[in-house]
């Protein structure tokens, strides 16, 4: 398949094992995307739209923002999880080589259009250098973590060996939770507000022959990996469905108008403006569905504050939330919290 095909678009290993973990938090909510269904998920060769998944990820912070939550997800995704590429990462010959090839085959669990990988190497240490889209900055820093302790709980698997980093730089701020992450990463040389994401493996732990290692395995599983990726198809969604999942998310990056949209879709303003018109709808009515189930989402599923939710989905101050709250439910925000959870009244 050409690379361009699947841009925009996530293997169904990765959003299984985002979808479950979420459903261990107690949320479900992303099943009602018709391309995170249970029939599209058991689908090794379904490509998910990235921003479904990001929805997902969304969730997952929302569950609870103070936690580590992509290094966490990790500790408890085994081996295989990941499909093909996980099997790239542990069976080369050396930690050099098999990472090497996992990140020249990211595509094969992330979308390649918005994951970009690079491998820097200078004698002393083995580097991976990660960046992904242009999501909140909640979610952005939850997918550099996750994706640099992906990294990092495949080459303990892979050695059999508690490798520590020679050192990680993290673009974002310290986490309330620095320590913790120094415990899961095994090195409290983070540094933090680094000009780009990355993960430093010794010389010495890259260069060490693989346990697992047979002689042609690695060619063989990229290959496969290969065959797989050009197998693989973008889950495809009604006109409407995908317009929404596009809405959504230009929604969330902050980037929400019509020229914007069309330019995503591929086709001008007025002819969005027609297509949502053959399809019984408008622009206007389209934002504010996907403002009022993001307040209404927020107020009862998290504890944050008023102001935040105001500011998350687009209104200049809670006064105006109010109103809207007002007009879709008949009561307040307090109400509409209280009502999700008896014990916040």
């Amino acid at each position: 398949m050409n690379a361009s095909a699947i841009d925009g678009t996530v293997s169904a290993h990765l959003a299984r094992s985002l979808v479950g973990a979420l459903a261990s938090a107690g949320r479900g909510g992303p099943a009602r995307r018709p391309d995170l269904a249970g029939d599209v998920l058991g689908n090794d060769l379904a490509r998910v739209s990235t921003p479904s998944l990001i929805s997902v990820w969304e969730d997952l912070v929302l569950t609870d923002p103070r936690t580590l939550i992509g290094p966490l997800i990790l500790q408890k995704t085994p081996i295989g999880a990941f499909g093909v590429w996980d099997y790239l990462v542990t069976t080369g010959p050396t930690l050099r080589e098999s990472l090497t090839g996992a990140v020249d085959l990211i595509a094969a669990i992330g979308d390649p259009a918005a994951e970009k990988l690079l491998v820097e190497e200078d004698g002393h240490h083995f580097t991976v250098r990660h960046a992904t889209g242009t999501w909140g900055p909640d979610v952005v820093q939850a997918v550099d973590l996750f994706a640099l302790s992906l990294f990092l709980t495949r080459a303990r698997h892979a050695s059999g060996r508690d490798i520590a980093p020679a050192h990680v730089t993290i673009t974002h701020r310290p986490p309330a939770q620095a320590r913790q992450l120094a415990r899961l990463f095994g090195t409290d040389r983070i540094h933090f507000d680094a000009p780009y994401n990355s993960i430093s493996f010794r010389e010495d732990d890259v260069r060490a022959p693989l346990p697992a290692a047979r002689p042609g395995l690695d060619r063989l599983l990229a290959r496969h990996a290969e065959r797989v990726l050009a197998e693989s198809r973008p889950v495809p969604l009604p006109w409407l469905d995908r317009f929404r999942t596009v809405l959504a998310a230009a929604f969330r990056e902050d980037a929400l108008s019509l020229a914007a949209v069309a330019h995503r879709l591929a086709m001008s303003p007025r002819t969005l403006q027609r297509r949502l018109a053959e399809n019984g709808t408008t622009w206007r009515g389209q934002v504010e569905a996907v403002r009022q189930k993001q307040a209404l989402e927020l107020l009862r599923t998290t504890g944050l504050p008023l102001r935040s939710i105001a500011d998350r989905v687009g209104y200049a101050d809670v006064r105006a939330l109010r109103r809207a709250v007002r007009r879709w439910e008949g009561s307040s925000p307090r109400e509409v919290r209280g009502a999700a959870d008896p014990a916040a009244g």
